[in-house]
């Protein structure tokens, strides 16, 4: 039996050794060996139970949620309700442990707890999060009462809930007014919400934002725009999308410029061109790549600076786009990319 097997029986020793990171490595074993069916959901819990160190209980509960055994979920959900002796990131950690098992057991008590304004708003917010792993067990009327949260972080949380219903689903109404609340991560996540609705999204809302104060809600808009502008191909000004071109922030100027491949023969090339010499590599990729998108629209002049590109530039990823860039220029089918590709926002 492979219950019996040797190195099993060892990382079940080494789960209880006295070195921590002994027990750590044994329980990726446990893992990674694929002993998952074998594993007891008691002996984890006794685990959990004689450990305070948070990447001990994390790496546990993580294993308990993958295992094929059941769960003890009553067990779970006491630690859960424990606010006196239990950790906040330990009830965390169960919280998602219960949601990914779709323990349905737990629904009420994860209600219980997101809507009590004395918990900590950190577990309100996993809590608030996990909500959608219920999809239809959730009601209409707790999301909305969590929208109108006064705890940010709950609210961002349930912006997000919204965001993995069917784009036909999203009640755009609700989310638009989330748009002018003062709390950038709300308005950013209102962004993504509204987006998620696909055609259904309201245009101007999302251009608008491309002038927002802070930062990471342009990025969100201009991220949003290499979508509208595929959706809505005439009815993006490209006025707007030519300011932002200068924006300040760099993640919002390379997504412009990814917005423009999509377009590529209704946008002007010399915004393009001058993109050549960001100071920012990856945005010189992305002014790179709409280059060869652009073919006979890009004057022979540019030619000799995507040359010195390929063969100069400080980054090894803007060599290589420039290096394909020209080879599609000049009718060629140039090989795939070898380099990671990086998402920086």
């Amino acid at each position: 039996m492979r219950k019996n097997d040797s190195f099993y029986r060892h990382l079940l020793q080494e789960c209880q050794s006295a070195d921590l990171q002994h027990r750590l490595e044994a329980l990726e074993d446990l893992r990674r060996h694929e002993y998952l069916d074998l594993v007891e959901a008691q002996f984890l819990l006794d685990r959990l139970n004689s450990t305070s160190r948070w990447q001990e209980q994390t790496a546990i509960l993580r294993l308990m949620s993958q295992i094929e055994k059941p769960l003890p979920l009553d067990a779970l959900m006491a630690i859960l309700a424990d606010s006196e002796t239990s950790t906040i990131f330990l009830r965390m950690e169960v919280a998602h442990t219960l949601a990914v098992a779709e323990a349905v057991e737990a629904i009420d008590l994860f209600v219980r707890l997101v809507l009590d304004a004395r918990e900590h708003p950190w577990l309100r917010e996993v809590l608030t999060g996990d909500l959608a792993i219920w999809k239809e067990r959730i009601t209409d009327e707790l999301l909305l009462t969590l929208l109108a949260d006064p705890e940010p972080a709950v609210c961002t949380a349930a912006l997000e809930v919204l965001r993995d219903r069917p784009p036909q689903a999203i009640p755009l109404e609700m989310v638009l007014p989330y748009l002018q609340r003062e709390e950038k991560y709300i308005r950013e996540a209102a962004i993504k919400t509204l987006m998620a609705a696909e055609q259904r999204v309201p245009i101007d809302p999302i251009l608008s934002a491309l002038h927002d104060p802070e930062p990471e809600v342009r990025a969100a808009a201009s991220h949003a725009c290499m979508s509208l502008v595929e959706w809505f191909p005439d009815q993006i000004p490209l006025e707007l999308l030519l300011q932002a071109l200068h924006d300040e922030y760099a993640a919002v100027r390379e997504d412009v410029l990814d917005a423009f491949g999509k377009i590529p023969l209704r946008i002007p090339v010399e915004p393009v061109i001058a993109a050549l010499t960001d100071p920012v590599s990856y945005v010189r990729c992305a002014a790179v790549e709409t280059l060869g998108l652009m073919g006979e629209r890009v004057p022979l002049s540019v030619y000799p600076v995507l040359q010195k590109m390929a063969g100069f530039d400080d980054s090894a990823h803007v060599r290589q786009r420039a290096t394909r860039t020209l080879l599609l220029l000049h009718g060629m089918t140039p090989a795939p990319l070898t380099l990671p590709i990086i998402d920086i926002t």
